[in-house]
C-alpha cells in the first residue's frame, strides 16, 4: 500500500480539506474538500498540491461567467484597468521598464476591478486612464480620465519642469 501524507485541515485555494475518501486509482489519494462557497467535492491530492484544483468548480464559473461586475473584456474601463495591472505587475510586460521598474505601483483597493470602477467610474469615450503625478502611482487621488493631449503634456519630464522646476 502506497505511503500517503495527511493532509487533513489543510486549505488549498478556496479548499478545505475534510478527509480521506476511498481511493479511485492507486496513483494518488482522493480528498473529500469543501469549498468557500459550502459545496463539497473529491479531489486528487496532486491536484490540490499543484493547484490545478482550485475550487469545486465555483471559481471556474465565476471567471467565465463573470458574475461579479459583467464587463470582462466587455468595456473600454475593464480593458483599462487589466492594462494598468499588466504594466505593473507583469514583469515580462514590454511596458514594466516604464511602469514596475520604476517602482509605480496600484493601491490594493484596485485589486477588484468593481473598487477601481467605483472610484473612477466608468471610462469616457476619448479619454484614457493618466496619473497626475507621474511620478506617483495608481490610486484614486492620483488618477484621472485625460484627452491624449493632456497626457503628452503630463510626462515626468514635464512636470518635473512644471512642478518642481528640476529634470530628471
Amino acid at each position: 500500500m502506497a505511503r500517503f501524507f495527511d493532509i487533513t485541515g489543510l486549505v488549498f485555494n478556496r479548499l478545505t480539506v475534510i478527509k480521506k475518501v476511498a481511493a479511485k486509482s492507486k496513483s494518488s489519494a482522493y480528498w473529500e474538500c469543501k469549498c468557500e462557497c459550502g459545496a463539497r467535492s473529491i479531489v486528487a491530492g496532486c491536484k490540490l498540491k499543484d493547484g490545478s484544483t482550485k475550487s469545486c468548480g465555483c471559481h471556474r464559473s465565476q471567471l467565465f461567467n463573470n458574475k461579479t461586475h459583467g464587463m470582462a473584456n466587455k468595456t473600454p474601463t475593464y480593458r483599462t484597468w487589466k492594462e494598468m495591472r499588466q504594466r505593473c505587475l507583469n514583469p515580462k510586460s514590454d511596458k514594466a521598464k516604464w511602469y514596475r521598474e520604476k517602482g509605480v505601483t496600484i493601491c490594493s483597493r484596485w485589486d477588484s476591478f468593481e473598487n477601481f470602477l467605483a472610484d473612477m467610474g466608468e471610462r469616457p469615450k476619448g479619454l484614457t486612464l493618466d496619473r497626475k503625478n507621474p511620478h506617483g502611482n495608481y490610486e484614486p487621488s492620483n488618477c484621472r480620465w485625460a484627452t491624449q493631449k493632456e497626457q503628452m503634456n503630463n510626462t515626468r519630464v514635464i512636470y518635473d519642469k512644471r512642478v518642481k522646476g528640476v529634470t530628471k
